[in-house]
């Protein structure tokens, strides 16, 4: 009765989207992103599908993602993009800050704070720790403030226990149609990039290019690129060229239950959908503790060979009510498609995100851990 619910991951798709990027880039180094599980694919099927490629590092949100990710015998450099900083117990943190060093895993640090914890955590472990420091040049989220990057790179350079091996940034726009604050942000970022020379310092790595400049801003890629949503095979209809990518995930659930409303007979919670005629339905067991959205309710598609069956009633926590009354030959245990890898289709992941609004990161990002992820060719 467990893992009814497949999430099919092409192995193919993920090393041509990554293939096509590197050709991009010219031999640029790559940064994988594979933070939260890789978007929802699943980290560790997502790391061993694209062994053997040349990826130079890893990018991650958190330390216990450079954990996970170190336990799959990863011998590259992981990048944790988290700052670091004392929002933490303080052992709690000199642990985490130990453990860092340990693992060999880059920090980011934003701050000279973030500095003297990672200095600490070298000095305690008689290493040198490799970090990168982060710049905000216009997203107004984290990030160095720029006006003091130059002096926070210089401080980490003489500061004993510490190699800084890059210094990076990230664009807010990148994906947008109108690309002038995207340019704004690449801007301040070279004029840092200028700052340092001249003042005798060349980083062994600078970066700022996500998946939308790697195809938007071909001139920001420098000596790291860090596709994120691409690398899973989506783009956006102003990612100039994403169309080539390959969507990577395809999800089925199987029918478990089919019976008969008669006319006038309601479904689901609050009663939102009522039928008006005698209508077959069927149950899926997938909802919205799976990250299929509680807004696919009396809206949503599902789809059986080419034939497209709607969702009807609220989708619930566990389960999700489709119209079966026109499809043929659909009966228990036959899989519907929940989330499809062709682009145009109304179910795939980039059209779902438009329906709601959103943006692919959050379709496949909150797929839940009840979705057994299988790789396939």
């Amino acid at each position: 009765m467990s893992d009814l619910v497949t999430a099919h991951i092409s192995r193919t798709a993920l090393r041509h989207n990554i293939t096509l990027m590197m050709a991009k880039s010219r031999g640029t180094r790559v940064c994988a992103v594979v933070k939260a599980n890789a978007y929802g694919h699943d980290m560790p099927i997502v790391v061993r599908a694209l062994a053997g490629l040349r990826i130079a590092f890893w990018g991650v949100a958190t330390l216990q993602e450079a954990i996970e990710l170190k336990q799959q015998g990863v011998r590259e450099p992981v990048l944790i993009f988290r700052p670091l900083n004392a929002y933490e117990p303080e052992k709690n943190l000199r642990d985490q800050v130990d453990l860092m060093v340990e693992l060999d895993a880059r920090a980011t640090v934003v701050s000279r704070e973030g500095l003297n914890l990672l200095a600490a955590g070298a000095a305690r472990r008689r290493k040198t720790a490799c970090l990168h420091i982060k710049v905000d040049s216009g997203m107004g989220r984290n990030g160095c403030p720029a006006e003091e990057a130059v002096e926070l790179v210089l401080q980490a350079r003489t500061t004993p226990g510490l190699k800084v091996e890059g210094l990076y940034s990230h664009f807010a726009s990148a994906d947008n149609q109108d690309l002038e604050f995207a340019r704004r942000q690449w801007g301040t970022f070279q004029s840092l990039i200028r700052i340092l020379a001249s003042q005798g310092v060349r980083l062994p790595i600078y970066h700022m290019a996500n998946s939308g400049a790697i195809f938007n801003l071909p001139g920001t890629r420098l000596d790291m690129i860090r596709p994120g949503i691409a690398l899973y095979g989506y783009g956006g209809k102003f990612i100039r060229g994403s169309s080539r990518l390959q969507p990577v995930l395809r999800i089925e659930a199987p029918v478990i239950i089919t019976k008969w409303l008669r006319k006038g007979q309601s479904c689901g919670y609050e009663a939102t959908f009522v039928a008006r005629r005698k209508t077959r339905i069927g149950l899926l067991p997938i909802g919205y503790s799976d990250g299929y959205s509680r807004r696919w309710s009396n809206i949503g598609r599902v789809d059986f060979e080419g034939q497209p069956a709607p969702v009807i009633g609220r989708v619930s926590m566990d389960l999700t009510i489709i119209d079966l009354t026109d499809i043929r030959g659909a009966d228990i245990g036959s899989q519907a498609c929940i989330i499809s890898n062709r682009r145009k289709d109304i179910h795939s992941v980039e059209s779902m995100a438009h329906r709601l609004g959103t943006i692919p990161h959050e379709i496949t990002s909150v797929l839940g851990k009840r979705i057994h992820r299988v790789l396939v060719p």
